[in-house]
């Protein structure tokens, strides 16, 4: 009698690849670099935009974007700037800090605004 192994098959890696942007799914062979395809679509997404503020961010985002991070970080911002009413807000979260207007130049001027001085007795 001889024995049998019931030995599983390997598993094939998967040849293509799922991403999903906004209501666009793109599939591609996983050969393939996504990223000019994504980027053409968001150049696309980037006509709906009516926010000025939220476009000039976009459109340096698309300019500047070469990593899969940076990528996935502009689909994030693309769905975040999607309504005017979602810039709007997000804008507005940012005007505190914007008109603030102080720029430190050590870490000691940061000390100092936050009362964090060491003493030196």
């Amino acid at each position: 009698m001889v024995a049998q192994l019931d030995v599983e098959k390997p598993i094939a890696p998967p040849t293509q690849q799922t991403i999903e942007i906004g209501k666009i799914t793109l599939m591609l062979p996983t050969t393939v670099d996504p990223k000019p395809y994504i980027r053409q679509i968001l150049r696309v997404d980037l006509e709906s935009i009516t926010h000025p503020k939220a476009r000039e961010c976009l459109e340096f985002g698309l300019q500047d974007a070469t990593t899969d991070a940076d990528f996935s970080s502009l689909i994030e911002t693309f769905h975040i700037f999607s309504t005017e009413a979602n810039a709007d807000r997000f804008f507005a979260a940012l005007e505190p800090v914007e008109n603030r207007g102080q720029v430190f130049h050590s870490v000691d001027d940061l000390r100092k605004e936050f009362g964090l001085e060491e003493d030196n007795a």
